[in-house]
């Protein structure tokens, strides 16, 4: 699962993004564009890296951490087992996102699904 990874295809992405409360169309194009790159490291303490244009953020496997999104406290659980990578994070009680990476042959596929059950789909090949 390691490696830098291309998007080739966003399906919805841009709904996405809305519904996880970006709401002007130039802020949207310009995550778009600062996202194009996926890079996934796994670091020698066992914790994972991922990297893109717009934020690098480090996590545990199988452990609860703490992440923001939009300014917000969220508690994140990272779970990985056969080239499937499930990354759940809460605020109190509700998910507010979950994505799930998928890796067969050289094409990572991110499945993004908000609380409100919006999802987005990208599909990414290796560098």
């Amino acid at each position: 699962m390691e490696g830098t990874y291309k998007v080739e295809e966003n399906i919805n992405f841009e709904n996405f993004l809305r519904a996880m409360g970006v709401q002007d169309e130039e802020s949207i194009q310009k995550m778009m564009q600062a996202t194009k790159l996926v890079t996934l490291k796994q670091n020698a303490d066992g914790t994972w890296t991922q990297e893109t244009g717009l934020r690098t953020s480090t996590f545990p496997l199988n452990k609860e951490f703490e992440d923001s999104f939009g300014g917000k406290v969220a508690t994140g659980l990272v779970t990985l087992e056969e080239g499937k990578m499930v990354k759940t994070y809460k605020i109190g009680d509700t998910t507010i996102l979950t994505e799930t990476l998928l890796l067969s042959d050289s094409t990572l596929t991110a499945t993004l699904v908000t609380a409100d059950g919006t999802q987005a789909t990208r599909r990414m090949v290796r560098e």
